[in-house]
């Protein structure tokens, strides 16, 4: 065995091993929603809004797809934990280990609503939060939301993909698609922060070009 090849796969077998160490683990991120700049040339519709946002996921105990949300220790009835939950981690060979959850009091109805409710406001409405007579309702199923990486070689790829059902009295349904992608050596909880965040991002802009 030449030199190169003994270094490269000595160099695989490092990540697959701290894949290993690092995922057994639950790990809890703290995820910011999106934020979009209101242009200074959007003025005010006079029309407000409330956000509304009921998270409608799916969870399965032993998926067959990195990209169906799932939980550890199949603890997919508890609420109070597939609210928090963003993504799952893997090894290097692509079996399921530790979850990725939000902090305690964290959900992804909130951030998908608040990252929604962005849109709104770079729109020219005006969010309110808790509902008002004077407020429209603007409903959020969230469908789909979810983080998960591809193992690959020499390098994994980490994905967030999202799926919104948005439903207004008197106004057309909109659905929203969003995937974002990254590739990298070894997935740390940085990294499921950065791409969930993105995928927040991703959310908030697909919106506000449907307004």
């Amino acid at each position: 065995m030449g030199m190169d090849k003994m270094l490269k796969l000595v160099t695989v077998s490092f990540l697959l091993a701290l894949c290993v160490g690092c995922a057994t683990s639950r790990s809890e991120v703290d995820v910011m929603p999106a934020s979009l700049d209101k242009a200074s040339n959007t003025a005010s519709l006079g029309k407000k809004v409330y956000i509304n946002t009921v998270d409608e996921r799916v969870f399965e105990a032993k998926p067959k797809q990195a990209d169906i949300p799932s939980l550890k220790n199949a603890e997919i009835s508890d609420r109070a934990i597939t609210e928090r939950a963003i993504g799952r981690k893997r090894n290097g060979y692509g079996k399921a280990l530790g979850d990725v959850l939000l902090p305690s009091g964290r959900t992804i109805s909130a951030l998908v609503g608040e990252s929604v409710a962005s849109a709104y406001r770079q729109a020219g409405y005006e969010v309110v939060t808790k509902p008002e007579t004077s407020a429209a309702e603007v409903k959020v199923h969230v469908k789909e939301f979810w983080s998960w990486f591809s193992p690959g070689f020499f390098y994994v790829t980490v994905n967030n993909k999202s799926r919104l059902n948005i439903e207004t009295d008197g106004q057309q349904s909109m659905e929203i698609v969003t995937f974002k992608s990254d590739g990298m050596q070894a997935v740390t909880d940085s990294d499921w922060k950065a791409i969930t965040e993105a995928g927040l991002q991703e959310i908030a802009k697909e919106t506000a070009s449907k307004l």
